[in-house]
């Protein structure tokens, strides 16, 4: 493939990258050259070639006729000679309509390129530290989110500044309380940000009330986690980021989960983990923690996924938790073994969720998981406890 060629179809940072690549002859070389790692060079490389065949333009499938920026390619029919060589072609095009997890890949791709990397820390935790596990469990968040008390009978006020400043302090509490075991796992059960784009709305298309532009709640979003990854690095030897897409952020927690793999990836201490897939889970010796976030589907098809997609892990353990979030208030119950529950959020309930009647107490709650036992103890935060106007 012709790398000049791609450049047509590539933002300026990335023509940048493209042109080291040229003159160094190699894509290793040019990362090196660039002080960026090799593997984000290779993820950008892809994104533009996935750009380019978008627009129809991808010569290794003999695709070679660009569309007009206005439309994308939905299509192509090419018809080869009894040598193989292609004769004729059709071309089919449609009103472009980009995909929103894509156009927002596409807008963290720069951001990427642009993040300072994470300078890994010294570690300051004893080796002798319990073998147990602290689970932050993050209830809905709704960063992003506008609402005021005149708005929901007066339940309390929610902003950006309000939202990241309260998450901050909850987290902070709960390591204090609980923390200083060997690996701290901040776990997002889902609905961390309030929309999921721009046009501020959830991924179903809901319009939702938002405080600021877009780019202010993922950037507050964004300081969310590091600041408490940073916290959690001064309690815990190792830490963990179970980021759970929710039914309001479920294409951007994509794109954020991603950046923060980025950010950490020279950090040992630090593991991101994948979020493509709503199910998420994690293995901590004799116990197996997992995540859904709880929209369309019950407890009992969550239990019956994980004991059919993942037996080894299922038999592996003898103790099994799935934090769920969604419903802004605690359940728990037992389902074959496996303990699912659900967790107050400290959002304030937006102007829907009042007028529908809904109300919980607004709460973070930290669990203390024994690698041999399985729950031990924990701790919870309330709203009242917290330094806060809202």
């Amino acid at each position: 493939m012709d790398l000049l060629e791609l450049k047509q179809f590539s933002t300026q940072r990335q023509c940048e990258i493209i042109d080291a690549i040229i003159k160094h002859g190699s894509q290793a070389k040019a990362a090196k050259a660039l002080g960026i790692n090799s593997r984000s060079l290779e993820r950008m490389l892809k994104r533009v070639k996935q750009s380019a065949s978008r627009q129809g333009w991808s010569p290794d499938h003999d695709m070679i006729h660009i569309a007009p920026d206005t439309h994308l390619v939905k299509g192509v029919s090419t018809f080869y000679d009894e040598d193989g060589k292609p004769i004729r072609q059709w071309v089919k095009t449609d009103l472009k309509k980009e995909d929103q997890a894509e156009a927002l890949k596409a807008f963290a791709e720069g951001l990427i390129q642009e993040l300072p990397k994470y300078t890994p820390t010294p570690q300051t935790i004893a080796h002798s530290v319990p073998n147990q596990l602290t689970a932050y469990a993050i209830g809905d968040a709704h960063i992003g989110m506008w609402v005021n008390s005149s708005r929901n009978r007066g339940a309390g006020d929610w902003n950006l500044e309000i939202a990241e400043r309260v998450t901050l302090e909850a987290i902070e509490k709960l390591i204090n309380a609980g923390g200083f075991s060997h690996t701290g796992m901040l776990v997002d059960v889902g609905d961390f940000m309030h929309a999921n784009n721009a046009a501020g709305t959830t991924v179903g298309g809901t319009p939702v009330e938002t405080d600021g532009h877009f780019g202010e709640a993922v950037a507050a979003a964004v300081r969310v986690y590091r600041h408490a990854i940073n916290l959690m690095l001064d309690a815990h030897n190792e830490v963990v980021l179970m980021m759970t897409r929710g039914n309001h952020n479920g294409d951007v927690a994509i794109v954020i989960n991603e950046m923060l793999k980025v950010f950490y990836e020279d950090e040992p201490r630090v593991t991101v983990l994948d979020n493509a897939n709503k199910f998420m889970s994690m293995k901590f010796n004799k116990v197996f923690i997992t995540s859904h976030h709880g929209d369309r589907i019950k407890p009992q098809s969550v239990y019956e996924y994980f004991t059919r997609a993942m037996p080894k892990a299922w038999g592996d353990t003898d103790h099994r938790y799935c934090l769920m979030g969604h419903i802004h208030h605690q359940t728990a119950k037992e389902i074959g073994g496996m303990v699912f529950e659900s967790f107050n959020t400290l959002a304030a309930p937006d102007g829907w969720h009042s007028d529908s009647g809904y109300g919980a107490k607004r709460s973070m709650t930290c669990i203390v998981f024994d690698g041999k036992h399985g729950e031990i103890q924990r701790h919870k935060v309330g709203i009242g406890q917290l330094e806060v106007s809202a």
